[in-house]
């Protein structure tokens, strides 16, 4: 069977919305692997007008950080996508904590990944020339990935209030959201 990043996009929507069990920490990462491709571009493209080599330096630095955060997400939606696969072994074995450890992780990591991926975006606003509102967009669509990572943590708390659970993960859902309030997403284009 395929994994989720080796779908088209037409196969995973159709894939997520025939499974027996929602999908949203897949459909999370690959939501944000989407916004940074998007990001992605406007600082690459963008780079070509600086003539400054300090400025297209840390353009380069910034879209090759955004190709690994990308590639991470990626990772990730593919991770997400056989957890419950792998959730329901642990528990049949078990290791059921084991296996909710993982699905807490998993939008852990989506999410400070979305929020770094945003925040570079961010800190590169002054290097885009052109594409300046499909980097907004792209920081918009980060900002509700790491969101949604953030309430896919919180669901999985409130599902599994296990102590152990709850003590692991509960100072690192505080942090996504403190961590969430740093994306600065522009409310309009137009002045």
């Amino acid at each position: 069977m395929k994994t989720v990043t080796e779908l088209n996009n037409r196969q995973l929507t159709e894939h997520i919305s025939s499974r027996n069990h929602a999908m949203a920490g897949a459909a999370i990462a690959t939501s944000a692997a989407l916004a940074c491709s998007l990001g992605e571009v406007c600082v690459r493209v963008s780079i070509q007008h600086h003539d400054a080599a300090i400025t297209r330096t840390a353009a380069e630095q910034a879209t090759a950080r955004l190709d690994e955060i990308r590639q991470a997400l990626l990772a990730l939606a593919d991770e997400d996508g056989s957890a419950i696969t792998a959730f329901a072994a642990l528990r049949d074995a078990g290791q059921e904590l084991s296996g909710q450890e993982l699905l807490c992780q998993l939008p852990v990591d989506m999410g400070h990944l979305a929020i770094e991926a945003a925040t570079l975006m961010q800190d590169a606003r002054p290097l885009v020339h052109s594409h300046q509102d499909d980097l907004e967009m792209a920081i918009r669509l980060l900002d509700g990935a790491a969101r949604a990572a953030t309430l896919l943590l919180d669901s999985n708390l409130r599902i599994w209030p296990d102590p152990a659970l709850l003590a692991k993960f509960e100072p690192h859902l505080a942090g996504l959201r403190q961590e969430v309030e740093r994306i600065q997403p522009v409310e309009k284009i137009r002045d």
